[in-house]
């Protein structure tokens, strides 16, 4: 008895990715169903729905390395390193909906990579015209996220220049780079990556000259337009921009005090901000110069934090204890972010490959009589 294709179809896009992986090979008809767009869309739809970041990347010296978060509950934890050419030298942009983003060469060569399914796409360079714009810049800023509004994945590179700064998006879907407004001098961004929460790639900079306050510069996707949000009341000695699943966050560090941790609660709406939790210092888990939560457990209960980019530990958030994290052979120094799981596919768009223009019938004819007439006009010679 066999199941008909629509319960497979229910059946299978409960199945997380690793195992659907393992599935393709069980029959021609499976590998058909899993690999089909509409599958891979409905299937990255309940991930997204359901907040299912299960994977880990860890990045440091040019190495990335992948595990996940259950994985880190335990006391030694092993990781696999993407030790394809691709990879090897490259630095972390950013992660969305399965896919991570690399860059070499000063950010000028980008990678697109699925860890998944180990599968990697090279971007082209930027045209000329956008380079010159870059030359005698400081190291531009970059980000990467995806466009809900086109279903598309997106880089964006930020160069500073003396009367702006200008801004260059990547299309993963036209594979082209285009030029968007650029934005004024008044605004300094901090150097660090674009963080995407909601849509948005986002950057921490300081508006001059009218209030040289703190803003939470926002470059939204699928409008291609900037937006601004206010930073929480914050008065600390180092203020840091991450993410923490879908919400933006801002580390408030007083040195040699505490660290308060604020949360965006709904993303967009005005100056929703609201402080998460507080952590003492030296507390806990000693003296550190700053945290960076990585991820909340789904009873909120406990954080898996990142400290001084050389260790992780879940907190207790009630208890106040510490579980040390140990992960075997990874740099010293090393981020740490989510990614969901995904199948998408990085294989180049149908579009964009180059097919040979078709000739009509009657040039087809004029081809092969011309043909016949060469050969003729030469002649020929019969052996016996």
């Amino acid at each position: 008895m066999s199941l008909p294709n629509e319960l497979i179809d229910e059946i299978l896009y409960r199945v997380p990715v690793k195992y659907l992986l393992r599935c393709r090979c069980v029959s021609k008809e499976w590998c058909s169903i899993i690999d089909s767009n509409a599958f891979i869309i409905k299937h990255s739809k309940r991930t997204s729905e359901c907040n299912l970041d299960s994977g880990v990347v860890i990045s440091g010296d040019g190495k990335v390395f992948l595990t996940d978060v259950e994985a880190l509950r335990d006391d030694n934890v092993d990781v696999i390193e993407l030790d394809d050419g691709f990879v090897s030298g490259a630095k972390f942009v950013g992660v969305s909906n399965g896919l991570i983003c690399l860059c070499k060469e000063n950010k000028s060569e980008f990678v697109v990579c699925n860890p998944s399914t180990r599968k990697y796409r090279k971007l082209p360079r930027a045209p000329r015209v956008f380079v010159r714009e870059f030359e005698g810049v400081e190291v531009p800023l970059c980000g990467f996220g995806y466009d809900r509004v086109n279903d598309d994945y997106k880089v964006v590179k930020i160069g500073k220049c003396e009367e702006c700064t200008v801004v260059v998006v990547y299309s993963l879907k036209s594979n082209s780079w285009k030029q968007i407004q650029d934005i004024g001098s008044n605004v300094h961004f901090i150097p660090e990556q674009g963080k995407f929460v909601g849509g948005a790639l986002h950057w921490m900079t300081i508006k001059y000259p009218r209030t040289c306050c703190g803003i939470v510069f926002g470059i939204d996707l699928g409008l291609e337009k900037y937006k601004e949000d206010p930073f929480p009341d914050v008065h600390g000695t180092f203020v840091c921009l991450v993410y923490v699943g879908e919400s933006l966050c801002i580390t408030d560090n007083y040195s040699e005090s505490h660290t308060d941790v604020w949360l965006m609660k709904n993303h967009g709406e005005g100056n929703s901000w609201y402080k998460s939790f507080t952590v003492e210092q030296p507390g806990p888990f000693g003296a550190f110069k700053f945290i960076r939560p990585v991820a909340l457990s789904n009873n909120n209960k406990d954080v898996l934090l990142e400290v001084d980019r050389k260790k992780l530990l879940w907190y207790d958030l009630e208890k106040k204890s510490v579980k040390n994290v140990t992960i075997n052979g990874i740099p010293v120094k090393f981020h740490t972010h989510l990614y969901s799981e995904s199948l998408f596919q990085l294989a180049e768009a149908k579009q964009l490959q180059k097919q040979k223009p078709k000739l009509s019938e009657d040039k087809k004819q004029k081809k092969q009589q011309k043909k016949g007439d060469d050969f003729l006009s030469k002649g020929f010679k019969l052996k016996l």
